[in-house]
């Protein structure tokens, strides 16, 4: 169903017994939206709207602690490379919705306004518990030739050298396969126990594939008029934090996304409040130079505008950001579709995004799982391709990849 601006959504909610969030069923999962750090836990279920429009509560007003979203959503890297089932851009709102707060947990039912509610309430009579299958015996089945990595590493800085660009982040592709078909839910809940500190989504594509991921980077949260986004960018083993802190590659690099950040948010805000220096953010298979950062806005701004705006990053595309991009089309030889675009929660006084890394498209028994580096002046394909395989390693053992044999 397409929804317009205009056209007006109602929810119903109750309190429901708790449960773990990834096994709220008994549909599929449609949307997950698992962030700790910020307090916000959903999932979704089915479909009750696409695009956009407003959403009221019904009799029993608003529920004590508001949803995430409830629209949920994002939009590919490059609308040029699309996958199948996933359009350049798409919002859904949910049929039903489960959000976990304050130690409790709500459950509410959506549908368009002046149809009759008790579809609703049979929603909210429906949740239950769904079954889990257990983790896949998954390996790799094909992948991106190193030989392969090394002359896209060269080209790329032959690109650099020449001018064209500073930087360019290159991204591979490595192709699991499992004997029967990926449980989303598993996958969830292996990322959300390994994965601390990242954001946990998933998107139901309209294939019925299912792209997911655990991304450590937050394009932007806007609350009211206040925002905040940050840098990272350059990266290590863990352990290696204080080379890291020293990289003169890996400072130049991560000043390419603050100075960006900087300059597109100039337009929308009074000042921008970040450290002098970046710190090192530590997670599980990787650690990262970070520099948060946070402004006002000079205006009430369209969220989405705002996060467009920001995105591509230098992190995800390189620099400047049209030839960096133009470049990709010509050399990167597969679709990134979602990945590193972004994934997306937005509400009648709040938006979150987040840059969609460190992800997978499952496809039934067989999931295609992306990792990429940037590339600068002093990379070396030998570093930045074990950089992949670090960064690959979270989503290979959501997926029950043995990563260690």
């Amino acid at each position: 169903m397409k929804a317009s601006p205009s056209q007006r959504f109602i929810g119903a909610w109750r309190e429901v017994g708790a449960l773990p969030l990834t096994r709220v069923g008994p549909a599929p999962l449609q949307v997950a939206w698992l962030n700790d750090a910020l307090g916000e836990r959903a999932v979704g279920l089915g479909v009750a709207g696409e695009g956009e429009g407003r959403v009221d509560w019904a009799d029993g007003g608003a529920p004590p602690v508001e949803p995430p979203g409830p629209w949920f959503g994002g939009w590919a890297f490059d609308e040029a490379r699309g996958w199948p089932g996933f359009p350049a851009e798409r919002w859904v709102l949910p049929a039903l919705l489960v959000w976990e707060a304050g130690g409790r947990t709500f459950a509410a039912a959506f549908g368009v306004e002046g149809e009759a509610r008790a579809p609703l309430i049979a929603g909210l009579e429906r949740v239950s518990e769904a079954s889990v299958s257990a983790p896949s015996d998954a390996k790799v089945s094909a992948a991106s030739s190193r030989e392969a990595w090394t002359r896209l590493v060269g080209d790329a800085l032959a690109a650099i050298d020449g001018g064209l660009v500073q930087k360019i982040v290159l991204a591979r592709e490595l192709l699991v396969a499992a004997a029967r078909p990926f449980d989303e839910r598993t996958v969830l809940e292996a990322l959300g126990a390994a994965q601390r500190g990242c954001h946990v989504f998933a998107f139901r594509g309209l294939d019925d594939s299912v792209f997911l991921g655990a991304t450590p980077e937050l394009l932007v949260d806007l609350r009211a008029q206040r925002l905040r986004t940050e840098a990272l960018a350059g990266s290590a083993a863990p352990g290696q934090e204080a080379a890291l802190l020293a990289s003169a590659k890996d400072l130049a690099e991560h000043q390419f996304v603050v100075d960006a950040l900087e300059a597109r948010l100039r337009p929308f805000v009074h000042a921008v409040d970040r450290p002098a220096r970046p710190s090192v953010r530590a997670l599980a298979n990787v650690v990262h130079l970070h520099t948060p950062m946070q402004a006002t806005l000079r205006a009430p701004t369209d969220a989405r505008l705002l996060a467009r705006a920001l995105h591509p990053t230098p992190a995800v595309c390189g620099t400047p950001t049209d030839a960096a991009r133009s470049w990709l089309r010509a050399h990167e030889r597969f679709a990134r579709g979602w990945y590193t675009g972004v994934v997306a929660a937005r509400g009648s006084d709040k938006f979150t995004a987040f840059v969609a890394l460190r992800s997978s498209l499952l496809r039934k028994q067989e999931a295609i799982v992306f990792a990429g580096a940037g590339i600068v002046r002093g990379s070396s394909a030998e570093a930045e391709w074990e950089e992949t395989e670090r960064k690959a390693r979270a989503m290979m053992n959501g997926l029950g990849v043995n990563t260690h044999g």
